[in-house]
């Protein structure tokens, strides 16, 4: 899912070489990381129903905190192709044209489609909508429905990026990049919690993600240095997520239960552990699109529409989630994996049916 696919820059000079995998990989990154939306949003839908204490309880707690790196991971791809693009060539007028085209447009647009859906399904009192607070809430925080922070949080971003490039014109240590970038995170969460920022909804703000746009930005502007660091790190890597996951994992749970649990302490084992997955999830991404096989021909097509299942889906969900579970194990799990994929593949569907019309340029700014 990325809102900036249609910014076409001049072409890169030859001396500034596009690795062959990793156009491919770009999509297929996307594609992965969507049907792990969907099994978040399933996976936490089926939550409010399976029996409190089960396995199969258990079973979806873990998977859905597990998928907590889905948004990051997006803003790191959004970070990674417009920087790259635009440290290339950039024009400022027609940048900021086509990010109200692509991306404030359709961000208004579906937030008041989502409130709409709200009213009509009884999820909100109409009366609300005469409440110029609500709406307050609704646009400036990403609130018209659950999923659409996301897009909130790259605007955010598409704003302040010219402001950034002259930083990674310059090469520096990836290293020195993480340092900066944690410690601008840790200064942001203390000045949230002393009320300097003040932010009603942390995670609606592009700069509670910094490590993972730090990430995607330096990997962005240094062709082909994600591909050297996974070719000899990537056993780090992996460990490194794994040992993240595990810090992160209980702390998740507990906060799910409400039980209480250090902010600081959860927020930063979130940062390190999507950090983390985000890198495994490119690199396992390249290696897919090495293999050129059927499944990456389908993870391309997914990722190229990943934005409208993305926007879609949701309302889905809210459908089947009125028509219930069964009550045995099996039969609820079955109904669960059914819903999930009905999600992921009507959208898809849809969004195919509609590419190249008038309604998909307004709808998805493509």
């Amino acid at each position: 899912m990325t809102v900036s696919a249609d910014y076409r820059p001049a072409p890169a000079p030859a001396s500034v070489p596009v690795p062959a995998g990793r156009v491919v990989a770009l999509d297929v990154f996307r594609g992965v990381a969507i049907m792990a939306v969907v099994a978040l949003h399933t996976s936490g839908m089926g939550l409010r129903y399976a029996p409190e204490g089960s396995a199969l309880g258990t079973a979806l707690a873990v998977l859905n905190r597990s998928l907590l790196f889905v948004v990051p991971a997006f803003v790191f791809m959004t970070a990674l192709v417009l920087t790259r693009s635009a440290l290339r060539h950039f024009d400022l007028r027609r940048y900021y044209a086509s990010r109200a085209r692509t991306a404030l447009l359709p961000y208004l647009l579906w937030t008041l489609l989502y409130v709409l859906f709200r009213f009509a399904t009884g999820q909100e009192d109409a009366a609300q909508v005469r409440e110029p607070g609500r709406w307050a809430v609704w646009l400036l925080y990403g609130k018209g429905y659950y999923h659409l922070y996301f897009l909130l949080v790259v605007l955010q971003f598409y704003a302040v990026l010219p402001l950034l490039l002259p930083l990674w014109r310059r090469r520096w240590p990836l290293w020195g990049v993480l340092l900066a970038a944690a410690v601008a995170q840790l200064a942001v969460y203390g000045l949230n919690r002393v009320d300097v920022l003040e932010f009603a909804y942390p995670a609606t703000m592009a700069v509670w993600y910094l490590p993972t746009l730090a990430l995607g930005m330096y990997f962005g502007a240094n062709e082909g240095a994600f591909e050297a660091l996974w070719a000899r790190g990537r056993v780090w890597i992996v460990g490194v997520t794994a040992l993240t996951l595990a810090w992160f994992l209980p702390l998740s749970l507990s906060a799910l239960q409400e039980e209480p649990v250090s902010t600081l302490a959860f927020s930063a084992a979130n940062w390190a552990y999507t950090a983390a997955a985000v890198l495994v999830l490119f690199g396992a991404s390249l290696a897919l699109a090495a293999t050129r096989g059927r499944w990456v021909r389908a993870l391309t097509v997914l990722g190229t529409l990943s934005l409208q299942v993305y926007l879609l889906h949701p309302a889905l969900l809210y459908v089947m989630e009125r028509w219930g579970f069964p009550a045995h194990p099996l039969g609820f799990a079955a109904t669960l994996l059914g819903y999930g994929l009905a999600a992921l593949l009507v959208p898809l569907l849809i969004a195919r049916a509609l590419t190249g019309t008038a309604a998909s340029r307004w709808l998805f700014g493509r």
